[in-house]
């Protein structure tokens, strides 16, 4: 018999858990995380791998010692920190030793794209630049356009204008239990707060982080997502109103 963790089945005969073990493959999981997915659905995703509701709601409330929280206010949970991958571990992880995981990944990425320093160049510190990452993975998965994106929430910052992010709104209304609108008065509503909001909504992908270390020139103001999904720029808020009559019947109406 070989030492190593196995996933066992009551509908396995004996010759066949015996056979098992002495093969000496031991058994594996693999999970994934996507960039932009919120907390509730990273957590769905860690039951969905098995794990019982129990242990994954105390990891998720575990206070953790890493360098990626160095920035992170005492209190916030780990809202933005779940590293969006795939990885694969022995089947008897802990649900806390797959969130560990997911930070030193995250951190290992932070640190190979030399991407504190440079976001540190912008004003912000590593919770404040996950949090804005976050906001532009929600509105902008293409990485070409994500880059501007964070150029006109740049801008809008340092004219003290709201950011205006819908997707900001919508998790301020999921956060509270209400239906989804952009008036849904929230800490996290960018429609109408100044500045970031409280924390992330979502874990940001390496693209967005980058576009937020490193956001495209331009004195853009305003964006929007077309209906034929290209992202359309515009400089006045003429322009954008123009750019809503010409690229998005659809999808604007639904706001």
């Amino acid at each position: 018999l070989q030492a190593g963790t196995y996933s066992l089945s009551p509908t396995e005969s004996t010759e066949q858990i015996v056979a098992h073990i002495i093969s000496g493959k031991v058994d594996q999981f693999s999970i994934t995380f996507l960039p932009g997915a919120p907390l509730s659905e990273n957590r769905a995703g860690l039951i969905k791998a098995g794990f019982n509701e129990a242990d994954v709601d105390a990891a998720l409330k575990k206070t953790y010692t890493h360098p990626l929280f160095a920035d992170k206010p005492a209190g916030t949970d780990l809202e933005g920190y779940i590293f969006g991958e795939t990885y694969t571990f022995s089947a008897d992880a802990t649900v806390e030793q797959v969130l560990t995981k997911t930070f030193d990944e995250f951190y290992a990425k932070l640190k190979e794209n030399n991407l504190i320093g440079n976001l540190k160049t912008h004003g912000l510190n590593l919770y404040q630049a996950i949090t804005l990452a976050s906001i532009v993975q929600r509105e902008e998965p293409n990485a070409t356009s994500q880059k501007q994106v964070a150029q006109v929430f740049y801008s809008r910052l340092a004219k003290d204008m709201p950011l205006g992010s819908d997707v900001t709104a919508y998790y301020g209304a999921d956060q509270i239990g209400v239906e989804r609108a952009v008036t849904v008065d929230t800490p996290y509503n960018t429609r109408i707060h100044t500045g970031l909001p409280p924390g992330p909504i979502a874990t940001p992908g390496l693209t967005a982080l980058q576009a937020v270390a490193a956001p495209a020139s331009g004195d853009y103001l305003y964006f929007l997502s077309g209906d034929d999904d290209v992202t359309y720029f515009a400089h006045t808020s003429e322009e954008h109103e123009a750019n809503i009559k010409a690229h998005c019947e659809v999808k604007c109406a639904m706001q």
